[in-house]
């Protein structure tokens, strides 16, 4: 009876781990699937963006920026370029370190609401606000989905800058492979202050299947058409 008391748990774990790469493998591979469709469908309106960026803000149309992505890999992430070339992030860096290392607000609404999202940023071109507002500006990431890079449902990836700002169980976030949405895009993340955010993070990881996937993605359908930016 004892040895069988030992065995039990440890064959639910073995299938629990079976059951974790498969979802995995399936998640990465629908993910590049879905990616590179969507590149097809979307061309045209790529293209569109594309120039409307050239005519409002001299410049390269596409940003790229090194992120920290699984296991604390560096990639390069691709975006809409939404500022201005050669601007001043002075700002933003404080900005990050008060949000980081202090849990800080950005600002304080007149009701006494905490924002923790850096807004009315000056480097943003007038496309770039729209952009941002509609998620737009996020499209070019379905490149890194098909690099195997990213995949549609993780936590964001961050900056060198910022990680190097982590505490030890920040790390956990970087686990999985990055996403172009998670749970905490879909839970009002203006209002969630840095260690909250991260929770959520580890909280998806730790639940993350299939039917929490297809949740995720229909909240940020509905999180897109109510034009929050998140």
């Amino acid at each position: 009876m004892e040895a069988e008391s030992i065995t039990i748990p440890i064959e639910k774990e073995k299938n629990l781990r079976r059951s974790l790469v498969f979802y995995i493998k399936i998640k990465g591979i629908m993910s590049r699937l879905a990616a590179i469709v969507m590149i097809i469908i979307l061309s045209p309106i790529l293209l569109l963006i594309s120039a409307a960026i050239r005519l409002d803000s001299p410049g390269n149309p596409l940003f790229a920026q090194k992120r920290v992505g699984e296991k604390g890999r560096n990639f390069t992430a691709y975006k809409f370029r939404t500022m201005r070339i050669n601007n001043d992030d002075s700002a933003y860096r404080l900005y990050l370190e008060q949000y980081i290392l202090q849990n800080a607000p950005y600002k304080i609404k007149n009701n006494g609401e905490p924002v923790f999202k850096l807004v009315d940023d000056p480097r943003i071109t007038r496309i770039g606000a729209l952009l941002r507002k509609s998620n737009l500006d996020e499209l070019p990431q379905l490149l890194n989905i098909i690099k195997g890079e990213m995949v549609f449902i993780g936590p964001r990836p961050d900056i060198p800058f910022s990680v190097s700002m982590y505490r030890d169980w920040h790390y956990r976030r970087l686990e999985i492979k990055p996403g172009i949405t998670g749970l905490w895009q879909v839970a009002h993340r203006k209002n969630l202050n840095f260690d909250d955010m991260v929770r959520l993070d580890i909280q998806y990881i730790e639940q993350q299947s299939l039917p929490l996937d297809l949740k995720i993605l229909l909240m940020t359908v509905k999180t897109i058409f109510t034009g929050d930016g998140s």
